[in-house]
């Protein structure tokens, strides 16, 4: 079954090679491709598609403000060069958010996690209680078990010499013998944001900061020198609500 799509870049070299990548994926149809996000709000209102990409920075309307606006918007991957976007983007639950460059791996996994929403979306019947799309987690090694995490359940990850502790929702903490450094590396850029050399929170947590620490469900954690300025730049200064 093809999945229908509507592809939105204002860069037509990369509206061109997303078009391609649809076509090797022999999965999506692509229903239109726009480089003005005027015109693919107007399509949108009129042909609804099962997922949008769309690029995030663009004249006139941001692809997340285009997300907004429509009532009821198709699945939605986000795509940019600019990984500060990432929190805003989850929080408006999208599928996935890809950094540019894009390259073929990376966009047939996002196609990947739109097929197996989509599966559990239309045929939820076929599947046993518990099943889930793979998508927004990831495995870590702890003790002699492999062990699941979802991106949104992790508060902050805590650095112990060549260990790291993961501090999840539910009370719940888990060892891996891996370092800080390695796994931010490993983690989807702009979704963990580092606040300290020892401390990495996930951004979409962060309930409140100030000069000298953040506060993530309750834990105070520090808030270095060094990490304070991008801090602010990312959590805050992007969705701050000014006076006029």
């Amino acid at each position: 079954m093809k999945i229908s799509c509507l592809l939105l870049d204002d860069d037509r070299l990369v509206l061109e090679l997303l078009q391609a990548y649809a076509t090797m994926t022999n999965v999506l149809e692509v229903k239109a491709a726009f480089t003005d996000p005027l015109e693919a709000h107007r399509y949108l209102l009129e042909n609804p598609v099962q997922v949008l990409f769309s690029d995030v920075t663009m004249p006139h309307l941001s692809g997340i403000d285009l997300v907004r606006s429509l009532h009821h918007p198709p699945l939605v991957v986000l795509m940019t060069a600019h990984p500060q976007y990432a929190m805003e983007g989850f929080n408006l639950d999208v599928i996935d958010f890809l950094l540019k460059p894009i390259s073929l791996e990376r966009f047939l996994k996002a196609v990947n996690k739109v097929a197996s929403l989509l599966r559990v979306q239309t045929h939820p019947a076929e599947l046993p209680p518990d099943a889930a799309p793979d998508w927004g987690s990831f495995f870590i090694r702890t003790d002699a078990r492999f062990v699941r995490l979802h991106y949104r359940e992790v508060l902050f990850i805590e650095a112990l010499k060549d260990f790291t502790k993961i501090n999840t929702a539910d009370g719940r903490s888990h060892l891996t013998l891996v370092n800080l450094k390695n796994l931010e590396h490993q983690l989807p850029a702009g979704l963990f944001v580092r606040t300290h050399r020892s401390y990495l929170v996930n951004a979409a947590r962060i309930d409140s900061m100030s000069s000298l620490e953040v506060k993530v469900a309750g834990h105070a954690l520090p808030l270095g020198q060094t990490y304070r300025e991008r801090v602010t730049e990312q959590i805050v200064n992007t969705t701050l609500i000014r006076r006029n």
